[in-house]
């Protein structure tokens, strides 16, 4: 555009007195019935209501007014409040294209990729679905994917996902599916979990588990508001999923966060995970690919929002030493409670591809395609898909039980105990089904 269209635009701009809304997030000081009762004030402050969240105390807002927020933290109901800001949450998994499956890659598996599925024979997924535990059995878990839709129709999912119960959040994205054809994050996180034992494609860690496929985040780029997922947790939690799974994440510094605006919006995430662990959902989320400290200034959320689980990934070097600690991976003491396989990409040559986690994901208008892809994004619905075994297994057991079998059960594959990287070890889908 040329400089003198660009002036006469904000001429445009300025004389018509155009002002674009935003949309904003009320920390209510209680959480209850009455607690996002607050139409008065919205109003009064110039605004609209878009949604009310009573449970966990939160009223989502859009005003045009420049002082909306400084009416509306001035009420004594407020706790406080803050711009709904959309940040990227989505990392880099690197995701590479699947080709035919290979002869010399078919092995005891019917699944025809099973030959490059390191990931599932590391945490014994192989066995406990020779064994007849497939995630369905005294009940059908059910996990709620919270990420950037699915390709509901893909073949080596589609018996597996729950259609009625399936929900978007995303203002102009109402479908399920993509809105771009190619990878997609949430159909290969889905695919880790629950990818039936079907003859075709691959197997998941539970096969016989549902998935509701919750869209939080804008298929396209990754995106999203913080009120979009946590609307996505309280729904999860509505519908009584056993598991959520969150493979999304966003870093922050934790002493710049109040000052940047942020602090609200991380309380009221807060709010949503303590109030679904509360009403019986294990959140599990994955730790971040920042390869970063959490035990420091860096505050990575979901994964230290409430009291879900964090999880960090272990990838392997031409496809050797497979528990060793990813790239990429962030870790923390205090934050990791368990790592699972999720692949790495620093092997030089043609074949780094299979040190990576190869799941469903993709489709071209033509063709169903399979993604290896790296990252914790990867590592969390490994821990999802054992947590759906449990349930599968025994039935419902508050999140709590379901977190502390899954970590009691874990090998100790690092340094004796704990450790930043790996928590209380890798997860072992075996172990964890032998309840003591």
């Amino acid at each position: 555009m040329k400089r003198s269209a660009i002036l006469l635009f904000l001429f445009l701009f300025i004389s018509l007195g155009v002002v674009f809304s935003a949309d904003y997030l009320i920390v209510a000081r209680g959480q209850g019935p009455a607690s996002a009762d607050l139409e008065d004030l919205v109003a009064y402050a110039g605004g609209t209501i878009l949604a009310k969240m009573p449970k966990v105390g939160l009223v989502y807002a859009a005003s045009s007014s420049p002082d909306f927020l400084a009416v509306v933290r001035a009420d004594r109901r407020v706790l406080e409040a803050a711009e709904d800001i959309e940040v990227q949450w989505l990392p880099d998994v690197r995701p590479a294209l699947a080709g035919e499956a290979e002869p010399g890659a078919l092995g005891l598996n019917s699944e025809p990729y099973w030959g490059y599925q390191w990931n599932i024979r590391q945490i014994r997924a192989d066995q406990t679905a020779a064994n007849g535990d497939l995630g369905w059995g005294v009940k059908r878990a059910r996990v709620a994917v919270l990420d950037s839709g699915l390709w509901v129709n893909h073949p080596d999912l589609a018996g597996n996902v729950n259609l009625e119960l399936a929900r978007s959040f995303v203002p102009g994205e109402p479908g399920i599916n993509p809105i771009v054809y190619g990878f997609n994050h949430g159909t290969h996180v889905a695919g880790i979990i629950a990818a039936p034992v079907n003859n075709r494609g691959i197997q998941g860690v539970a096969p016989g588990a549902e998935i509701v496929a919750v869209k939080v985040l804008r298929s396209d780029t990754g995106s999203g508001a913080f009120s979009w997922i946590i609307q996505g947790i309280l729904y999860a939690a509505s519908i009584r999923s056993d598991v959520i799974n969150m493979s999304l994440g966003a870093t922050f510094d934790r002493i710049n966060a109040g000052g940047g605006g942020t602090g609200p919006l991380i309380a009221a995430l807060n709010r949503a995970i303590a109030y679904a662990t509360a009403a019986g959902t294990l959140c599990v989320a994955s730790a971040g690919n920042e390869g970063v400290d959490l035990d420091s200034r860096i505050w990575t959320i979901p994964a230290q929002s409430g009291n879900g689980m964090a999880v960090a990934a272990t990838g392997p070097f031409g496809l050797q030493d497979f528990d060793r600690p990813a790239s990429y991976t962030n870790y923390g003491l205090s934050v990791v409670n368990v790592t699972a396989p999720g692949g790495d990409y620093v092997y030089p040559g043609s074949t780094y591809v299979y040190d990576m986690v190869l799941s469903p994901a993709g489709f071209t208008g033509s063709a169903w395609q399979y993604f290896f892809a790296a990252g914790t994004s990867m590592a969390a619905p490994h821990v999802a898909g054992v947590a759906a075994l449990i349930v599968g297994k025994y039935g419902t057991m508050q999140p709590a039980q379901l977190k502390a079998l899954i970590e009691q059960s874990a090998d100790d594959i690092l340094k004796p105990g704990a450790d930043p990287y790996s928590g209380r070890g890798r997860i072992n889908a075996v172990r964890a089904l032998e309840r003591r």
